[in-house]
């Protein structure tokens, strides 16, 4: 729907809920009245067409990931607590987190037998058969990285004093019979564990790029209680205590449908007060009233606040069916005369190998082009991490209830909305597409007929710092 309001001058740490209108309280509530901590499960042998395990592989890498070694020396940064703990928190809206709140990280939040995600061992001994072929700028040392980091136990974390805190909405539930969902009915808890543990993984790089300690803990491992944290930070309350319901968290503006994660670390940063347990029908007015239900100086809406409420998730948010669409491209590509080009002739690989000199040489070693900035550095290791998922072979036969085209169609469009991409576009892949030659300079066949083509919107709330390009 139009948006009614504009949210321009509404500062980015703040995020596109109305926290700051939540009616607080200066006591901590009884932690140890929260429900203790479960794991998110991540197998589905009765659906083996589940996203659940798709997905199980990349929690699982980045679960593998989620600790490091803080740089040796510390970055130049301010030493207010209350502007790191802003920059944090709009970094953590940067990552696409739906709210973000820092606390203290108290003692009733430490887990006595930290939760570790099992998926790493059997991730580090896919790795220990080999690294795969590819020219990818700084490939062999984030291999090396990875597979260290598999092999190495989590040491305690005493010494943490802080935790930054992530909410990951839900999305809406399919509908009966809602035609592209079929892969990923089912999969709420999974899908948020692991956008979740995305923006934590990212963001506890970063502190240690600053020269910060930081450790990553997600729904499927961590060190403390992400339930006691939401809490403690102001992003979830107790409900159903005093009544015959069970006890279960609550966030004032996801209700029960939300998934957490965290990041724990040494850098000393300003707190969020818990939120108040009764608040009054003035305080509910404040955040719950007119501005938000018609989004006054908030991106989110009690009328926008679930994406897709009135589109079907195969369709995406946006409405790409009344594009007006054609057989062939408007721009005439001949085909038969496209030359294919080895891999070795990307730019990539050529500043690699030095074929534009050695100083673009060395600026390419290691990744190094990415090193201008930590924001985007910090992204540098998660990334070259799911490169090492990238390769593969198909695992088993195919299943029978794959064998329409169209079925096909939505489901993987539906599949790739759930998980947060902005457009999708399915395709046929010339011969001309592939490259004539592999990394390793082996001919190349082309090998697929299809092709997904995903777009992510970097947000429009970036480019005031961009060039343009």
């Amino acid at each position: 729907m139009a948006r009614l309001f504009s949210y321009k001058n509404r500062p980015v740490h703040l995020g596109p809920f109305p926290l700051e209108r939540l009616a607080r309280t200066t006591s901590m509530p009884d932690l140890e009245a929260v429900p203790a901590m479960v794991p998110v499960p991540f197998r589905d042998d009765a659906r083996p067409e589940s996203l659940t395990n798709a997905m199980a592989r990349f929690i699982g890498m980045f679960d593998t990931i989620r600790d490091g070694k803080p740089a040796d020396l510390p970055a130049e940064i301010p030493d207010d607590p209350v502007e790191r703990a802003n920059h944090l928190k709009a970094a953590g809206y940067y990552f696409d987190a739906a709210q973000v709140a820092i606390c203290a990280l108290p003692e009733a939040a430490r887990l006595k037998n930290p939760i570790r995600n099992p998926r790493i061992d059997e991730l580090r001994a896919e790795l220990e058969q080999g690294q795969p072929k590819t020219f990818s700028s700084g490939i062999d040392v984030i291999y090396a990285d990875v597979l260290e980091a598999a092999r190495t136990k989590p040491s305690p974390i005493p010494h943490h004093t802080r935790a930054i805190v992530f909410v990951v909405e839900y999305a809406r539930d399919p509908r009966p019979d809602e035609p592209g969902t079929e892969w990923f009915a089912g999969t709420q808890s999974q899908r948020a564990a692991v956008l979740g543990a995305q923006t934590a993984v990212l963001l506890s790089d970063y502190l240690r790029l600053l020269g910060f300690e930081a450790r990553a803990h997600t729904a499927t491992s961590s060190d403390v209680d992400l339930g006691r944290l939401a809490v403690a930070g102001g992003l979830a309350r107790l409900c159903g205590s005093n009544s015959n319901e069970a006890p279960a968290l609550e966030n004032p503006f996801a209700g029960h449908r939300f998934g957490l994660a965290a990041v724990t670390t040494t850098m000393d940063l300003a707190t969020d007060l818990p939120l108040a347990p009764n608040p009054g029908r003035g305080e509910k007015w404040r955040s719950h009233g007119p501005r938000w239900w018609a989004g006054k100086g908030t991106g989110r809406s009690a009328l926008s606040r679930e994406p897709f409420a009135t589109r079907e998730f195969r369709q995406g948010e946006y409405p790409f069916e009344r594009l007006k669409r054609r057989k062939t491209p408007t721009t005439f590509i001949d085909g038969d005369r496209v030359p294919r080009f080895p891999k070795r002739a990307d730019f990539f690989a050529r500043a690699l190998f030095g074929d534009m000199g050695k100083n673009v040489q060395d600026a390419a070693k290691g990744g190094h082009y990415v090193n201008k900035s930590p924001i985007g550095y910090c992204a540098r290791r998660a990334l070259g991490a799911l490169l090492l998922l990238q390769f593969g072979q198909a695992r088993g036969p195919v299943a029978p209830s794959v064998a329409d085209p169209r079925a096909n169609a939505e489901n993987i469009k539906g599949a790739t909305y759930y998980l947060s991409a902005d457009a999708v576009g399915l395709s046929g892949v010339p011969e001309w597409a592939y490259y004539s030659h592999n990394a390793s300079g082996e001919a190349l066949e082309p090998y697929h007929r299809n092709a997904i083509s995903v777009l992510i919107d970097q947000g429009h709330e970036t480019m005031e710092g961009a060039s343009g390009d």
